[in-house]
């Protein structure tokens, strides 16, 4: 708390020293009345009046120089401005995902658990998502609510679209969602980073959506996960029991190199959480974005607050004195 008139708030020790002094000499002239120790002295209600009515007027005063000096609070926020960057990821959430070669975790849980890190390390950029099986939906538009987006991210599973991996289809649906804000930008602030481990089968040709991607000026990030080997995919017996089949990645590598390049991208191969955790970081470090954070400062005075307190000592103090005079 901080006060606009605080020179004012040194007249209330002066003040406290009057009314001592005051108090005082009023005491030390009062002539003394004799009393004798068997009269025992009636306290009617006038007299615990009167009492009270002694404290009123310093308590109010003291108060009545509070709220001249102005008291104020000040409060801080704190906005994070967009940097001019837009990110959408876009994720494979296919049935191949759920290998388990990215232990403890299988290739979706293990992607998901590395963009939450890169999200929270991207604060003032605006970013998206994207998930695409054999169609693409969008998850999160654009946004700086990484909350909420981390939120998405969370519910994201496998199961939720038709099997498939429709990789034309998830690039077109990202550049739609990239291109929703028509505000003019500087070179290089639309980017997608595609997150696979699957070859495309479906409707749109991915290049066809490249083209469109280079109009457009967005960069294109492809990261293919998997291992170099046979990997373990989770299978249940007849019997209910957990059993694994192991099958070597079906990644088409030349294509995911192919569209990172059209873009001014770059690909990158992820065989496990901690290279796919350093390929974000390599990302992060190519599209470098300083958050900008803009702080306020808001005054609100309090002298309110504290004039409502003498308002009611002062109706009390009147009160209480024409109740002394005028009651019998």
């Amino acid at each position: 708390m901080s006060f606009s008139h605080g020179w004012v708030l040194a007249f209330i020790p002066a003040y406290l020293i009057v009314e001592l002094i005051i108090y005082y000499r009023i005491r030390s002239k009062a002539a003394p009345l004799p009393t004798a120790g068997f009269i025992r002295a009636f306290h009617s209600w006038r007299t615990r009046a009167i009492r009270i009515l002694r404290f009123l007027p310093p308590i109010a005063i003291i108060l009545l120089l509070f709220a001249i000096s102005n008291p104020e609070s000040v409060q801080s926020t704190t906005e994070i401005l967009p940097s001019g960057i837009n990110i959408m990821v876009v994720l494979d959430i296919s049935g191949s995902m759920a290998a388990e070669d990215f232990q403890p975790l299988n290739r979706l849980e293990g992607a998901k658990a590395v963009l939450r890190d890169f999200i929270r390390g991207r604060r003032s950029d605006r970013i998206g998502l994207v998930v695409f099986g054999g169609r693409s939906v969008t998850r999160s538009p654009l946004t700086l609510q990484h909350e909420t987006l981390q939120q998405s991210l969370k519910s994201v599973a496998m199961g939720e679209l038709p099997e498939g991996t429709a990789i034309g289809m998830a690039i077109m649906s990202g550049i739609n969602r990239l291109m929703i804000r028509e505000e003019e930008s500087k070179k290089g602030d639309r980017i997608m980073i595609l997150i696979t481990d699957g070859r495309n089968n479906g409707e749109i040709h991915p290049f066809t959506a490249v083209d469109d991607a280079k109009k457009y000026g967005i960069k294109i990030y492809t990261i293919g996960v998997g291992g170099f080997g046979p990997a373990p995919y989770p299978t249940i017996t007849p019997e209910g029991k957990k059993a694994y089949r192991y099958e070597k990645a079906d990644l088409d590598e030349d294509l995911l190199k192919a569209i990172a390049a059209r873009t001014g991208g770059s690909y990158f191969r992820a065989a496990d959480s901690e290279s796919l955790s350093l390929l974000f970081r390599q990302i992060d470090q190519l599209e470098k974005s300083e958050p900008q954070i803009l702080e306020t400062q808001s005054i609100r005075t309090q002298a309110q607050a504290v004039a409502i307190p003498v308002l009611l000592l002062s109706i009390c103090y009147v009160v209480l004195t024409m109740s002394i005079v005028r009651l019998p």
